[in-house]
């Protein structure tokens, strides 16, 4: 390696220079991104790119507002725009937004029946749903000179209205289960997640099978092709296209594919996948580069892993950390990093001048609607100024449903750590109205720390271990996510909410 003299007053001292070898290292990995695009729940995604821009949605589950749109230039860094479903609509389980004819679609199942709403452009404002009358999940549209279609679960599929806005046929069998093969070890056959996209003389049907949960080779992403919209359908030689091959992987029931080009004519596909030994983060977000064959199929581009090292979809991208969640309450509507749990009652909660006032409602955290914000990382930090009202109960928690949550509460009581069963095994500084609490999520092992008022820092002595509060165990297809909440009577006041990568606990 090079070297050059740096003269230090009367001294001299040797400073390496890099050579061109390490020059070119370092360009190399500022041209590559790692997944997850997008750490925490983001399951089910739907990109589509519009000019030079791209926009995705994907599931919101049981959380308010609902189909949150993501923006990006580069296919690795996304920011939210805006939000599709202001209120709650209940259960949104894989959405599917789509273009047709200049104008923007997303279909999506609520409480398992089949709604559209539409705008004039990606970041709305989006029409009110309508409810197209169609008990499944997961549709998928498309159209064929004029014809439109929607696919969904099952291999159904039903002819739309010439608007998209309403169903003209019946949903009939139009596509059967791709035999997966096991060993690898699957869930249950659950065909499902079609995603469609007509490309040089074909439509390709992507689908995904082998159930989203259970074992880590469950789920994974399967291929058909077909001259036309409506089948029928040949299945791919690649299939399955993406698969987890062992449960020793990093990513884990990868599966729930769909494509998307470049303006320069790349391709990649979207993928969702739980993180070996993190399944309380949900579904993360991850992007592999896909290949055509000379005959007309696709794959993932060939000595490409879900945790390898991708060059960059857009030339000179850089890939960026996500969005802060942190919030001052500065404005009068909320952040939409924030969504509530069954609802969205914009009378509850007034915002701006540095504070959230949360009207108390319900008994308990069981019956009270949490605020959420969802968060990636092994390890991060939380923390929230909290003044309650007389009567009011409320707290910083790890939450992932009312009845499975851990954290710190602050209520009549006093403070005290509420374990994931639901345990509160002692109380400090009964009468306690404000204090400061944190949340430290050290890899799943989760210390409290509260401060009140011009006092210092103090560690609670319980502790809390999470790693069991995943769908695998409880069911629901959640994460575990920062939430605060106000029950009882009365009102909580937020200030401050502070998030930190990595387990921080107070100096």
């Amino acid at each position: 390696m090079l070297t050059r003299r740096r003269f230090l007053g009367n001294s001299a001292a040797a400073v390496a220079l890099p050579s061109a070898s390490s020059l070119l290292a370092a360009a190399e990995v500022r041209n590559r991104y790692r997944n997850p695009l997008l750490a925490g729940d983001h399951p089910d995604a739907s990109p589509i790119r519009v000019g030079d821009d791209f926009y995705l949605t994907h599931s919101s589950f049981d959380y308010a507002p609902g189909l949150l749109i993501w923006h990006s230039r580069d296919l690795i860094n996304w920011k939210p725009v805006a939000a599709a479903l202001p209120i709650y609509s209940g259960g949104v389980w894989a959405p599917y937004l789509c273009e047709y004819q200049g104008r923007f679609y997303i279909y999506f199942p609520s409480n398992q029946r089949l709604h559209v709403v539409h705008a004039d452009k990606p970041t709305g404002p989006w029409s009110e749903p309508i409810d197209l009358a169609i008990n499944a999940i997961d549709p998928a549209h498309v159209a064929e000179n004029g014809r439109r279609f929607l696919y969904m679960n099952g291999g159904l599929m039903a002819e739309l209205a010439a608007d998209g806005l309403s169903v003209k046929t019946p949903p009939r069998k139009a596509f059967e289960p791709w035999p997966m093969p096991t060993p690898p070890r699957m869930e249950c056959t659950c065909l499902e997640a079609p995603k469609l996209l007509e490309h040089n003389g074909y439509f390709y049907l992507t689908v995904a099978e082998g159930g989203t949960g259970g074992p880590a080779t469950s789920h994974g992403v399967v291929s058909a092709r077909s001259r036309h919209a409506d089948g029928p359908w040949e299945f791919s030689p690649h299939n399955p296209v993406v698969r987890t091959t062992s449960r020793k992987d990093r990513w884990m029931s990868v599966g729930h594919g769909r494509l998307v080009d470049t303006p320069d004519g790349r391709w990649y596909m979207t993928v969702h996948s739980y993180e070996n030994g993190y399944r309380t983060l949900g579904r993360q977000l991850l992007l592999l580069p896909v290949e055509w064959t000379s005959d007309g199929w696709f794959r993932v581009a060939e000595g490409i892993t879900p945790d390898a090292a991708i060059p960059v979809p857009i030339p000179g991208a850089q890939q960026q950390p996500l969005p802060d969640p942190s919030d001052d309450f500065k404005t009068p509507e909320l952040g939409l990093q924030w969504s509530f749990w069954h609802e969205f009652d914009r009378a509850r909660f007034t915002a701006g001048n540095g504070s959230l006032v949360l009207q108390a409602k319900g008994t308990s955290l069981e019956n009270s609607p949490a605020l959420t914000t969802p968060v990636g990382g092994h390890s991060y930090t939380v923390q929230i100024d909290i003044e309650v009202a007389p009567g009011c109960a409320s707290g910083l928690m790890l939450f992932y449903s009312p009845e499975h949550a851990t954290g710190i509460l602050l209520d009549e009581d006093g403070i005290g750590v509420r374990l994931a069963n639901n345990y509160v095994p002692s109380r400090v500084h009964k009468g306690a109205t404000r204090a400061t609490l944190r949340v430290v999520n050290d890899e799943q092992e989760v210390d409290f720390y509260y401060q009140l008022p011009e006092q210092p820092w103090m560690r609670m002595e319980e502790s809390a271990e999470i790693s069991g509060m995943h769908h695998n165990v409880l069911g629901g297809f959640l994460d575990v996510r920062p939430a605060v909440f106000a029950a009882g009577k009365g009102q909580a006041t937020f200030r401050s909410f502070r998030y930190w990568p990595g387990a921080q606990p107070p100096a």
